[in-house]
């Protein structure tokens, strides 16, 4: 199975929280859910305040936060569900440069009421 997956890069343009209505994320979900990553830390009391975090130099930095979003099937775009599997959700990611290890935390707003 292939899936088409787009993706925000946590630093000059998108910041902690989740700004998508739809994928079910509120402010506390996003810091519960950072907060998992222990490269967050440094990061937490800034966005517990509400204030806009912006990561420059991205490239310099150990840690890379995202977030990851699947969308649909592909080739065939028209396919948005499929027993078994979910788009719904979405991923909040840290990519560690240095050690090249990306681990990831799922989201489902379904899942976890």
């Amino acid at each position: 199975m292939t899936t088409y997956f787009e993706g925000e890069i946590i630093g000059s343009r998108h910041d902690f929280l989740t700004k998508h209505e739809g994928w079910g994320a509120t402010e506390k979900i996003d810091l519960n859910h950072w907060g998992k990553f222990s490269a967050f830390r440094p990061y937490s009391k800034q966005v517990r305040k509400g204030v806009a975090v912006s990561i420059p130099n991205l490239a310099q930095r150990e840690n890379i936060f995202m977030r990851w979003k699947e969308h649909f099937l592909v080739p065939d775009h028209r396919v948005t569900s499929l027993n078994g599997a979910s788009f719904e959700g979405f991923y909040y990611i840290c990519f560690n440069q240095r050690e090249g290890k990306v681990s990831g935390i799922y989201f489902h707003a379904k899942s976890e009421k």
